[in-house]
């Protein structure tokens, strides 16, 4: 340190908030030197660096998280802003935008992109096929009536190269498709939410494939993992959640509409751990819709299949709903 740096040091170090200090004997000996005209001896100066130590360590202490926080914040902003625009245009169009992003590769495997955390909350079903008169007609006709005619797919074979994993679902990419469900096709499985109430008496008949457990393993206990994404799915019946990614060719289907969505935002999660990060680099980062698709009536001992998918929530690529996000941005 020159004697430049030393005058600095002691500049700031007389304007210094000394209150931090917990130890009341080195408090009223700093607030002494900060009263002090000339100049300091070398234990004292010794005393004035000691401080301004504590004083740089409790600011970091401060603002460790704070970087955390505001990316919390921005994660929260962009799913509540997202949200909002799809159910606008929605509501104006009386159509969701076209061209989301399926979840699962056209095998029906977990993406090998996806960030390890997306995989406890999501995981595969099989709908059927187009012409089954069940489970396969009825999920076609629900994305129709919806307007989801096409839903982008990435090859089982698929490897990422240069490709960045946001744009893998593109057709641009060389590795994808579209699924023209508009001509009757479907996906040979979709990513869903698991719920262990559709294993049950009764439901079993109709929905014994559906899911109880996430690809990873986390099992669905009492639909809780549901239900905290919408009251409305409660935790004692059995629901069809999809979830699709709101990718960029979802964003550029509503370009031609009054309330047209201008992008797709990213999400990023930095939390230092890769099993709980989520890096757009290497991992698919786009905002998930969940959509209920339908109901296990008990009553009528049937399942009870909507006439238009109906949005429940919109979550970021490691299953945190909005309210979660802008809790985290306050601690």
């Amino acid at each position: 340190m020159n004697i430049n740096q030393m005058k600095s040091a002691i500049a700031k170090f007389r304007k210094a908030d000394l209150s931090v200090v917990k130890d009341s004997n080195l408090r009223a000996k700093g607030q002494k030197l900060q009263g002090k005209e000339k100049g300091f001896t070398l234990l004292e100066l010794l005393v004035v660096i000691t401080l301004i130590a504590i004083l740089a360590t409790g600011a970091l202490i401060a603002y460790e998280d704070v970087g955390e926080s505001a990316e919390a914040a921005s994660a929260g902003n962009a799913a509540s802003t997202i949200d909002r625009a799809i159910r606008t245009y929605r509501a104006v169009e009386n159509a969701y935008p076209n061209q989301w992003d399926n979840l699962v590769d056209a095998a029906g495997a977990e993406l090998t992109f996806t960030a390890p955390v997306m995989g406890s909350f999501l995981a595969a079903w099989t709908p059927g096929v187009s012409g089954d008169g069940g489970k396969g007609d009825e999920m076609i006709e629900m994305f129709e009536e919806s307007g989801i005619e096409e839903l982008q797919q990435v090859n089982a074979a698929a490897t990422l190269g240069d490709v960045a994993p946001n744009r893998f679902h593109n057709e641009s990419s060389g590795d994808s498709e579209e699924v023209e469900i508009e001509d009757g096709d479907l996906p040979a499985r979709f990513a869903v939410v698991p719920n262990d109430n559709c294993q049950g008496t009764g439901a079993a008949a109709v929905l014994t494939d559906y899911p109880a457990a996430a690809f990873d393993g986390t099992a669905a206990t009492s639909n809780n993992l549901q239900n905290a994404y919408g009251d409305a799915l409660e935790g004692d019946e059995c629901h069809v959640l999809v979830a699709l990614g709101f990718g960029g060719d979802a964003a550029a289907s509503t370009t031609f509409s009054n309330v047209a969505i201008a992008q797709s935002p990213t999400y990023v999660r930095n939390t230092g751990d890769e099993d709980t990060s989520v890096n757009p680099e290497i991992n698919y980062s786009r905002y998930i819709g969940l959509f209920q698709a339908g109901e296990y009536d008990l009553e009528a001992d049937s399942m009870e299949w909507n006439d238009k998918l109906r949005l429940i929530a919109i979550v970021s690529t490691d299953g945190k709903n909005i309210d979660q996000l802008n809790s985290e941005a306050q601690q």
